[in-house]
């Protein structure tokens, strides 16, 4: 990869205004590799010169406040998806939508696109177009699906299960994390509270009087991947509950 010149570090654009804004690196608060930070350079770079892209915008913990951790997921929005030839680093979750049906997906409960309006920083925009979404939706946001939420986490579940009984533990971790993490956002849903990011979800739990769920997802958070006894006690706790 080419390294990007200097310039384009320089801040959040807002092509149509072609005022500088804070400095977009700021606005990432940590990253997951130094490769991130280098491919998103060259991202936003290549969007200058680029009419397709409409705008970009960072979500997930890596752009919220109080958490350690640094998962990176970017939406980017093009006018059309067909010319698109985004390739994404394994290190970053990219997400890409068509302008036309950004809208649409919004008000059907999109979840990135619904967490990018309420929680996510915007990198790049063109004519103004991530400021009009906002405009838009800021104030009346749909929730995202509590049954969708709990379909996922069976789903995740179901996966768990399998890969424990492989013997994989790194696996078994990271699914055991997937299921929580949907666990927990489908209760929040149903309480009416919008989920933040992962590292936030325990003590959005707590608050809402979910200790059991808060417990073992940052048990599982803090725990190296083959410490194996949380998984064992959830996947356990969750058979017993079903009968």
């Amino acid at each position: 990869m080419s390294t990007p010149s200097p310039r384009c570090w320089v801040t959040t654009m807002n092509e149509s205004r072609k005022q500088p804004g804070k400095k977009w690196p700021d606005v990432i608060l940590r990253w997951p590799t130094e490769t991130a930070k280098e491919w998103t350079t060259h991202l936003l770079c290549s969007a200058q010169s680029d009419n397709n892209v409409m705008a970009i915008v960072a979500v997930g913990s890596a752009v919220r406040p109080s958490v350690m951790s640094a998962d990176l997921d970017l939406i980017v929005v093009c006018r059309d998806l067909a010319q698109s030839a985004l390739k994404p680093l394994i290190e970053v979750d990219l997400r890409a939508y068509a302008a036309s049906e950004i809208d649409g997906l919004i008000e059907d409960g999109n979840d990135m696109l619904g967490w990018a309006v309420k929680f996510g920083r915007v990198l790049y925009q063109r004519e103004r177009f991530w400021d009009a979404v906002l405009t838009k939706w800021q104030r009346r946001l749909p929730m995202p699906s509590a049954d969708a939420a709990a379909r996922r986490a069976e789903e995740a579940f179901q996966r768990l299960t399998k890969v424990f009984e492989l013997g994989d533990r790194n696996a078994a971790h990271e699914q055991a994390v997937s299921y929580l993490t949907h666990a927990a956002r489908a209760e929040l849903l149903r309480k009416r509270v919008y989920p933040a990011s992962r590292p936030e979800l325990p003590k959005q739990l707590r608050v809402n009087g979910f200790l059991a769920i808060a417990r073992s997802l940052e048990r599982l958070l803090e725990r190296r991947y083959e410490d194996s006894d949380e998984v064992a006690s959830l996947i356990q706790g969750r058979r017993q509950t079903r009968g």
